[in-house]
């Protein structure tokens, strides 16, 4: 009598990464002009900065959904008292979660100490200005899912001098990501946007405007 194989641990994906490895579900078809990430899953190219805006607000939502944050909007005045504005900013939640080290969820929980604007708390998130803000924040999401064992990373030098890394999908890890898909995290980012109308228009205002803060290069 054989012994029993003993089963894989369960695939543990947060939602932002979700949106990574799904991402034909979150973005649009790649154009002639502007920056593209290709999927993981698919093949797909498809628009980075649309991608990186889904991610960015799955993560949030997701935060919020578990308690780790909690997302405030504050009415303000600006232009000397004559205008009001209205902030969204993200606060400390009542839960401490253990989302995946280097999880997008993981790094916002953690910055929501100060109460920050969202739209600051993205851009301190991206770090560095780049040309292509997105595609940078790809590159470490997909590096935390190698070092979890999620991806396979294959270092790659040209003229000896340069260093590129290319990410896979291994067939096993794209099975067991298949099997519970992306549905939920497409349902909970229609039901903010249905439910909660001024919430999610604040939210991707914000998220634009905090990757566009961290577009180009200062040369």
């Amino acid at each position: 009598m054989s012994n029993p194989q003993p089963s894989a641990p369960p695939l543990v994906l947060t939602p932002s990464e979700r949106v990574l490895l799904f991402g034909d579900r979150f973005s649009t078809p790649a154009g002639m002009l502007g920056y593209n990430e290709v999927v993981l899953s698919s093949g797909t190219k498809v628009d980075a900065e649309k991608l990186a805006q889904n991610a960015f607000a799955a993560a949030f939502l997701a935060d919020e959904q578990a308690g780790a944050i909690h997302l405030e909007l504050r009415q303000g005045k600006a232009m000397f008292g004559l205008m009001k504005t209205e902030k969204l900013h993200a606060v400390p939640g009542q839960k401490q979660v253990g989302w995946p080290q280097g999880s997008l969820e993981a790094l916002i929980a953690a910055s929501v100490q100060p109460q920050p604007e969202v739209d600051d708390l993205v851009s301190g998130i991206l770090g560095d200005r780049a040309n292509s803000p997105a595609q940078n924040l790809f590159a470490r999401m997909k590096a935390a899912l190698a070092a979890r064992g999620v991806l396979h990373a294959e270092e790659k030098k040209t003229l000896k001098v340069f260093t590129s890394i290319t990410y896979t999908l291994p067939d096993a890890t794209r099975a067991a990501a298949e099997q519970t898909g992306a549905a939920h995290v497409e349902q909970m980012l229609r039901a903010c946007e249905q439910q909660r109308p001024q919430l999610w228009v604040a939210l991707t205002r914000n998220i634009k405007a905090g990757i566009n803060l961290m577009t180009g290069t200062d040369d």
